[in-house]
């Protein structure tokens, strides 16, 4: 996994080149952009943390290096389109393991883990003032959040954020939309050389093994990114007996959730609206995420199903059931029973994040337009038992 420290530090230092001379080539705020550069040092050195931790590892716990990965499950989709929903009922399942979030920020080496783990145990004995100091900082700085994406040190969360010691977490663009690389890391499988690929799947890998070391090798790994879904072929190669399962939403709806979700990232980044080159260069890489997905579904029946979001609201149980089905994995009585408890609480649920496709410029008609073909592919909307892709890769759900 060192292979990617260098180049990991070279693109550091792009990034930082990029912020400052940002307000002449991105129209970002002055004051912003030198915020950036100041800060930009101590973020990278958070990164370099996670690489010491990497090197101890290699002296006090090289037993991570004998670890396997066996039968991973990986929730893939377009943004917005139900992954978050579906990666939180799977974690129910006391038999899978997922990163939470703390891990990904301050923990991904085995030697960050332990005395994160550590530290919780003492903050515990001490009556969490730790904890109440985290919960405060969350409900003040990042409540306004929870309607597009919870927020909490302890929750499930993506491990793409994994890349971020390699600066190839993709969530990065949003703060460098011209950070060209990250934006042929969201379709690694056809924008990056193999070489280049094997070396990034290595990497992410060797976190992922490092997870089970600590949390237990007899549990399954349960891993959500939606930036993944233009990796799914790499992921089914280093993984060679994992499973995916696709989240779809008609793209009318994820289109303008997805813009709307970046939008507070992008004001403070220094942006005072969505730019009209940065939208479009959003909604081509959701068509191409649908159309990836749908072509990995068809090429790898038994290892990826597809569930539309509508599904998941409307008959969350069977749906879930069916998708594990048809990917040849079970479903114990402990998580049955949690899974028809979610779905009881889930029926009826109303997102409050607000969206129109009309304040980005864009209109009904010109996302049918633009993504005829998925349209043409997959009809959105229907709940029932084919919702899993269970022998249906035409119309679908």
């Amino acid at each position: 996994m060192f292979a990617e420290l260098i180049p990991a530090i070279a693109r550091m230092t792009r990034l930082w080149a990029q912020a400052a001379i940002s307000p002449v080539t991105e129209c970002r705020r002055p004051l912003v952009a030198l915020l950036m550069v100041l800060a930009w040092p101590l973020f990278c050195l958070l990164q370099l943390g996670h690489w010491l931790g990497f090197l101890i590892d290699e002296i006090l716990f090289r037993g991570w290096r004998r670890v396997e990965v066996r039968e991973p499950l990986f929730v893939l989709g377009p943004p917005r389109s139900g992954t978050t929903h579906l990666h939180h009922v799977l974690s129910r399942d006391e038999n899978t393991t997922t990163f939470r979030m703390w891990e990904c920020l301050f923990g991904l080496s085995v030697t960050g883990r332990k005395l994160l783990l550590g530290l919780g145990r003492l903050d515990r004995a001490l009556g969490r003032p730790l904890g109440r100091a985290g919960g405060w900082f969350g409900r003040r700085f990042l409540a306004g959040m929870d309607d597009v994406h919870p927020f909490s040190l302890n929750a499930p969360e993506e491990d793409f954020l994994a890349l971020m010691p390699a600066m190839q977490c993709f969530i990065l663009v949003v703060a460098f939309p011209r950070a060209e690389w990250l934006w042929r890391t969201a379709r690694l499988d056809e924008a990056v050389d193999a070489a280049a690929r094997r070396r990034l799947m290595r990497f992410y890998r060797a976190c992922v093994r490092k997870h089970l070391y600590v949390h237990g090798t007899d549990r399954r790994l349960l891993s959500k990114n939606a930036s993944f879904s233009g990796m799914a072929e790499a992921l089914l190669e280093t993984f060679p007996d994992a499973r995916i399962i696709a989240c779809t939403r008609d793209p009318k709806k994820t289109v303008p959730s997805q813009l709307s979700a970046i939008r507070p990232g992008l004001n403070a980044a220094g942006f005072d609206r969505v730019p009209e080159v940065l939208r479009d260069r959003f909604v081509e890489l959701l068509k191409f995420y649908y159309l990836h997905l749908e072509r990995t579904a068809r090429a790898r029946p038994g290892q990826v199903v597809v569930v539309d979001n509508a599904a998941l609201h409307g008959d969350l149980h069977r749906t879930v059931a069916d998708a594990l089905q048809a990917l040849g994995l079970g479903l114990d009585d402990a998580f049955a029973r949690a899974l028809a408890d979610l779905d009881r609480a889930s029926r009826g649920f109303s997102s409050v994040h607000a969206y129109t496709l009309e304040e980005f410029g864009l209109t009904a008609e010109e996302i049918e337009e633009r993504f005829a073909e998925v349209y043409r592919i997959r009809r959105f909307g229907r709940v029932g038992r084919s919702a899993a892709g269970k022998g249906d890769h035409g119309d679908g759900p």
